[in-house]
């Protein structure tokens, strides 16, 4: 290509860059965190994240046999019920499909997809104690789908899409297109996923505390859940999605104040409820 229309093209993809980061500014909306209050960034909308949660929901009850472990699926039920009381009680679900769900597997895990989506494998329930417990897991995942944080990590990868283009189009170095994707994945993108982990500890725990559940076993879980883990490096930490446990555990004890000022005041206190056949 020659200089000539080298130069033609390049401020027109540079204003057709910036055009669409305008449209997209235009178009994202603000708004505020339950319960942390913290304001962020969207573009999509919440039917549109909902409309993918559903699909998704699907999706992972094809790939993993729903539990037939009464005992499991009475207890989700239970706190699953309170908790969803609680979390409407904050109107940001009116459009939410509630569904529990436990997924016979040995994966030890638990999400909320957007919509109010809720599925806990078999394996993580095997090593709680109590209801409590698992209200606390409930409580932090719903607390990413109130949060909405699924639409706001769809968020920051358009914009970092968006930009990604732009250093493309005005700087033409490979290089530069490799810090600037390390760069941000490294100093934007993990950050922020790390503290959406911390926002969804905070909600879950005042959203188990208002549903009646003892706020204590929310720490009490997780150093057990994590006493056989490896502690993490410094680089280990800075390169993950989530907290450092020790960090996780300090911020549910300071927190749990907080989180036990709403416990006293919940109408209905179930306290630890009931603990596990496998744990007596």
């Amino acid at each position: 290509m020659t200089s000539a229309i080298k130069n033609f093209f390049h401020p027109v993809q540079t204003c057709l860059v910036l055009s669409l980061i305008a449209l997209a500014s235009c178009l994202c909306s603000c708004r505020s965190v339950p319960v942390t209050g913290r304001s962020q960034f969207l573009l999509t909308t919440e039917s549109y994240e909902n409309d993918l949660g559903a699909e998704s929901y699907e999706e992972y009850k094809k790939e993993y046999p729903v539990s037939t472990n009464a005992e499991y699926n009475a207890a989700l039920e239970r706190c699953g019920n309170a908790i969803k009381a609680v979390a409407n009680d904050l109107g940001e679900t009116d459009d939410f499909e509630w569904e529990f769900t436990v997924l016979d597997s040995e994966i030890q895990n638990a999400f909320c997809l957007p919509g109010g989506k809720v599925a806990v494998y078999s394996g993580i329930m095997d090593g709680m104690e109590n209801e409590a417990e698992l209200a606390f897991v409930v409580g932090h995942e719903i607390g990413h789908a109130i949060a909405r944080h699924g639409g706001e990590r769809m968020s920051r990868t358009i914009v970092q899409s968006l930009g990604a283009v732009l250093v493309s189009v005005i700087f033409e170095n490979e290089t530069l297109d490799a810090i600037y994707g390390t760069g941000t994945e490294i100093g934007i993108m993990l950050p922020y996923s790390r503290s959406n982990e911390s926002e969804a500890d905070m909600i879950g725990l005042i959203l188990m505390a208002r549903a009646g559940y003892d706020p204590s076993a929310s720490y009490t879980f997780w150093k057990r859940f994590t006493n056989n883990a490896e502690g993490s490096s410094k680089l280990a930490s800075i390169l993950s999605t989530h907290p450092c446990d020790s960090d996780r555990i300090k911020a549910m004890e300071e927190n749990e104040p907080a989180a036990r000022a709403e416990y006293n005041m919940a109408p209905t206190k179930y306290g630890f409820g009931k603990t596990f056949t496998h744990r007596k």
